[in-house]
C-alpha cells in the first residue's frame, strides 16, 4: 500500500461525516449490547453486576486494548477490575474469557451459516476454506470445554506448565460449569448475535461513508476472519487487522477503499 497513500488520503477526505458518526453510534450500541452479555455470563460465577458496571468494564477493556498485545490484551485488565467485585478471582477471569470466547464463536458460526446463503462464485474458495477452518477449530474448542472426557486426553500438556496446574484445573472447572446453565447461555448467545450484527452494520456504514458498498452477506462472512486475525501478535491488532481487511475486501471495493475502511475502523475504536 506504500505507493497508494495519496489515493487513500483522497478517499478519506471524501468521508461523509454524518455516515461516519452514525457508524460510531451503531458500534457503540454494539458495545452496550456486549455489556449485557458479560452481565449474563458473570451471573454463572455468582458475580452480580449492574448494567452500568458492565459498561464501565467494557470500556476499561477497550481502552487498554490500545496499548496491550493482540486485540484482547485489555481483557486481562477487565478481569483484574472484575476480580475486585468478588472473592473468587478465578471466576472473574473465567467470566471475561467466556465473554470473549462467545463473542468470537458467535461471529464464526454466523459466517459459517451465511455461506449457505451465497452462490458458489460469490465468495472465493480461499475465504470459504478460512471460514471452514476457524469453524472446525471453534467446534473443537467447545467440545474441549464442555466434555471432560475429551479434555482429559490433553491432560498430559499440564506437565509443561506444572506450577500453574492447579489454577488451570480450577479455571477449567469454572468454564465447564457453564454447560449447566443452558437457558442463560441461550440468552447470552442471542444477545451476542445482536451485538455482532450491530458491529457488522457499523462496518457496512463505514464503507458507505467513503462511497463504497459491501454486501451485508460479505461482511458477515469476511469480518469474523479479520477479527480472528487480530488475535495474532500485535498491539490491538494494529497492522494485522488492516492487512487482513485489505486482503479480504479489496476484491469487492478495491485496495485503497478497503484500507480507508480499516483506518476508519481504527478511528471508531479510538473514539469509543
Amino acid at each position: 500500500m506504500r505507493g497508494k497513500y495519496g489515493q487513500i488520503l483522497t478517499v478519506l477526505k471524501g468521508t461523509d461525516i454524518r455516515l461516519f458518526l452514525l457508524a460510531v453510534l451503531v458500534y457503540m450500541a454494539g458495545l452496550l449490547v456486549g455489556s449485557v452479555r458479560l452481565q449474563f455470563i458473570a451471573k454463572v460465577q455468582a458475580i452480580a453486576l449492574t448494567f452500568y458496571q458492565t459498561v464501565s468494564l467494557t470500556y476499561i477493556g477497550y481502552f487498554f486494548n490500545n496499548f496491550l498485545p493482540t486485540s484482547i490484551g485489555g481483557d486481562v485488565i477487565k478481569g483484574y477490575y472484575l476480580s475486585k467485585k468478588t472473592v473468587d478471582k478465578t471466576g472473574s477471569y473465567t467470566s471475561v474469557f467466556i465473554d470473549r470466547a462467545i463473542g468470537l464463536v458467535t461471529m464464526v458460526f454466523m459466517a459459517f451459516v451465511a455461506l449457505f446463503f451465497v452462490n458458489g462464485n460469490i465468495v472465493g474458495q480461499s475465504v470459504k476454506n478460512m471460514v471452514y477452518a476457524i469453524t472446525a477449530v471453534s467446534i473443537l474448542g467447545i467440545v474441549f470445554l464442555i466434555n471432560k472426557n475429551f479434555a482429559r486426553k490433553f491432560a498430559g500438556l499440564l506437565t509443561v506448565v506444572k506450577p500453574l496446574e492447579n489454577q488451570l484445573k480450577k479455571a477449567y472447572d469454572a468454564i465447564h460449569s457453564y454447560r449447566h446453565h443452558t437457558l442463560l447461555m441461550f440468552y447470552t448467545f442471542m444477545v451476542s448475535i445482536i451485538g455482532q450484527l450491530l458491529y457488522f452494520a457499523s462496518i457496512g456504514i463505514l464503507a458507505l461513508s467513503i462511497g463504497s458498498h459491501i454486501p451485508p452477506i460479505d461482511i458477515l462472512i469476511r469480518m469474523p476472519i479479520v477479527s480472528i486475525m487480530s488475535l495474532l501478535p500485535s498491539i490491538n491488532g494494529l497492522g494485522v487487522r488492516e492487512g487482513s481487511t485489505v486482503f479480504l475486501f479489496a476484491p469487492l471495493i478495491g485496495k485503497e477503499n478497503a484500507f480507508a475502511v480499516s483506518v476508519l475502523v481504527i478511528v471508531t475504536l479510538l473514539i469509543n
